[in-house]
Parts: structure tokens; sequence; C-alpha cells
């Protein structure tokens, strides 16, 4: 807990930091904090980090174009601190904003290479904006996977949707089908994507599931067949027959799938 009389300088030193510190290209907010007496394992708390970054954020959300070069230069350069202030400015930034400011997060969530630092940002700023206005960020989520785009962020996109369908099964429909649009591509994170985002449609609703395996109940393409078999999440008759058929496929891939599949009707038998 921080004392009232440490709060009311924190306070007035980020007023001072954004007034004064930021125009000048001071980017060092470390020296809001640094005098703060109390460490944890030697380092500063990160309920001060917090409260500093909520307390800078008070004014930067007001008129955010003035601050987003101090934004940029502290999640490149500040490390893991940087990257925790940035996500709750932007966080605020971008739910007083929506739809100005999609681009800048845009451009550093499609250049990060860190996988914590990705899942980071979409948890805290993202999947807010996807629940909160789920008609505006579900096409543009969905619309990042790209078989040019880095393993990690197709790999948080998936994972935040089957999140979100967690929360909302009214839209498990309309984002398969989005999603069903890259079953094709030869690419093994936005396949096992798609295996993840089956499974999940399993939970919250499973008639759809049985209807689109019927759906696919006699297709004989190998992206397909290798999704359909490893997503499968229960012994039915249905699907009992697909596997014999790929099975006995002539088809390399469908058989190898097929084998898959018979592993785990047999493991859900147990």
């Amino acid at each position: 807990m921080i004392l009232y009389d440490w709060k009311q300088r924190l306070k007035k030193d980020s007023k001072d930091f954004v007034e004064n510190k930021i125009p000048a290209k001071d980017y060092d907010f470390e020296i809001i904090y640094n005098a703060y007496p109390e460490r944890v394992d030697g380092e500063i708390s990160g309920e001060i980090i917090t409260y500093v970054a909520k307390q800078m954020g008070r004014y930067m959300t007001v008129e955010p174009e003035p601050f987003l070069p101090f934004l940029k230069f502290i999640r490149k350069n500040k490390k893991d601190v940087g990257v925790k202030v940035y996500n709750y400015i932007m966080r605020d930034i971008i739910k007083k904003n929506p739809g100005e400011y999609d681009d800048l997060f845009v451009n550093f969530i499609k250049s990060e290479k860190d996988y914590s630092a990705l899942r980071n940002m979409f948890d805290f700023l993202i999947f807010p904006l996807l629940k909160k206005h789920p008609d505006k960020y579900v096409d543009k989520i969905i619309g990042w996977i790209n078989i040019k785009s880095s393993d990690i962020l197709i790999k948080n996109i998936f994972r935040i949707i089957c999140r979100y369908l967690q929360s909302d099964k009214t839209k498990v429909r309309g984002i398969f089908q989005k999603c069903e649009s890259y079953w094709n591509i030869n690419n093994e994170a936005i396949r096992d994507g798609n295996i993840k985002l089956l499974k999940t449609i399993f939970k919250v609703d499973e008639d759809y599931y049985r209807e689109i395996y019927g759906t696919y109940k006699s297709t004989y393409n190998p992206n397909f067949v290798e999704i359909l078999s490893h997503a499968i999440c229960e012994n039915v008759k249905i699907i009992e027959e697909d596997i014999k058929n790929w099975e006995e496929s002539g088809n390399t891939r469908i058989k190898e799938a097929g084998k898959v599949a018979r592993r785990n009707i047999e493991r859900l038998k147990r």
C-alpha cells in the first residue's frame, strides 16, 4: 500500500514530468519514483510503477498525439518496465479514443519478437477492446492472420479469439466462418490455431462443432483433414466413418492424419 504522502508526491512529480520533461525529450520517467524507499527484491514494486503510469496517463489520454514519441521510446528502450507503462497508458488512450490509434499498436504488435511481451499486449490492450467493441475488432484481429505474420503473432491472435469465444458464444459462427478461410493455407501456426479454435468451439457449442464435422465429412483436402483429425474432441459414429476413409487414403498426408484421428478416438474411449 502506498502511503498518502507518497501518493501526493508521485502525483505531483508525474504531472511535472508530463508537462516539462517529456516536451524537452527527457524520457527517463524513473526519476518520478527513484526516491521511493521501499524495494521488492531490490526493485521498485509493480504497484508503484502502475500508480505512476496511471498518473501520467491521466494527462496523456486527453490529447495523446504529443506523447506518442515518448510512448514509442519507452516501449523500445525501457525494457520490461517500459513495456508495462506503455501497455497501461496505451490501453487507456485506445479505450478513450477507439479506432484512432489502432495503427500505432498494430505496428508494435507486428514487429514484436518476444512472446511474453506480445501475450501481455494482447491480454491488456486487445482483449478489452475485443470485448467492448466486438463488431469493430473481430474482423480487424482476424485480418492480422497472414502467412507473412510471425508465428508468435498468429498464436496470440487465435489464443485471444478463443478466449473471447468462451466469454461470448454468440459470435461462434461468425468467427469460425472468418477463420475457415485460412484452412487451406500451408502454415503450421495457422493450422494449429484453427485446431485450437475447433476445440474451443466444442467447449462452447457442441452442436455447431458437430455441424462443422458434418460439413467436411467427405473432404479429401489434406489441410482440412489434418485440422479435423487433430481437433477431435468426442467419439461419435460420423467421425469414426471419416477416420476409416482417411486411414485408407492413398494420400500420405491424409493417411497420417487418419492415424492421428484414430489415436485421438482411442484416447477418448478410455
